[in-house]
């Protein structure tokens, strides 16, 4: 919620590693919500997490696009008091009307698949974390019952509360709060009570503005014993593909905080 020029951030946006650090999620649709470029298509959004990012009040500094008639940027900072904890940038494209050749479209695995009830949310991940957070209370999850190719795995994500209480929430904020769930793909390879997977950024490319309030995710990942990882999804809704997603993970042998 806001209070003055601060954001106050509720348990919900809390993360399941440690409950003083808020979600990556959250986090990036808090900064994607800020971004202000009308007529135009935010083709790339990248968010850098700087540092762990508290459950505290923050404050979002937004600058003007700037570029030239087709192509924009604008800059959106997270500061806690006066340290800047995480950045987003935007390219965006201006917006025009074209009639385009008919084309081959990409497989798309959600197609004609029957959507899931995604109006839940998830206790029993409170539970295995042991404390109200964004996975548990502020989305819902389901897994699609297809199998894909390379084992990647297909995820629905649906974000269920407001980024900013009282305030429409965009559908860019849907797709970056959405993406941050690639790295789910390593889940059933990382065991939750040993291992940690923060990511340290995240890339949202997308060719239009999502067209629904689910987003589904085709997610892969690959870590490595250097303590890195990378989590890479391609970005569906109910009219086809509209994007992808690249993470960079920290991958860490975990100390449970309670």
């Amino acid at each position: 919620m806001r209070v003055g020029e601060l954001v106050r951030p509720t348990e919900l946006a809390r993360g399941p590693w440690r409950p003083d650090a808020l979600h990556g999620g959250a986090v990036a649709a808090l900064l994607a919500s800020a971004l202000e470029v009308p007529g135009r298509t935010p083709v790339r959004v990248t968010f850098d997490l700087l540092r762990s990012v508290p459950y505290a009040p923050l404050r979002l500094v937004v600058t003007l696009p700037e570029g030239g008639e087709r192509v924009v940027r604008q800059t959106v900072s997270l500061l806690s008091g006066n340290v800047e904890v995480a950045t987003a940038q935007a390219l965006a494209i201006r917006q025009v009307n074209l009639k385009l050749p008919s084309r081959p479209e990409p497989p798309d695995p959600f197609a004609g698949a029957p959507v899931p009830d995604l109006t839940h949310t998830r206790p029993k991940v409170a539970e295995m974390v042991g404390w109200t957070c964004f996975d548990s209370d502020a989305i819902s999850a389901r897994t699609l019952s297809a199998e894909l190719p390379g084992n990647a795995k297909g995820i629905y994500i649906k974000l269920l509360v407001p980024v900013i209480a009282g305030e429409p929430t965009r559908s860019i904020s849907r797709a970056a709060a959405a993406a941050d769930y690639a790295s789910s793909s390593l889940a059933g390879r990382m065991d939750f009570d040993s291992w940690s997977f923060m990511n340290a950024d995240l890339t949202l490319h997308l060719s239009r503005i999502p067209a629904d309030d689910w987003i589904g995710l085709a997610a892969t990942g690959v870590i490595d014993p250097n303590g890195s990882g990378l989590s890479v999804a391609e970005l569906f809704d109910p009219k086809g593909r509209l994007g992808q997603s690249i993470q960079s993970l920290v991958v860490e042998a975990r100390t449970r905080v309670g």
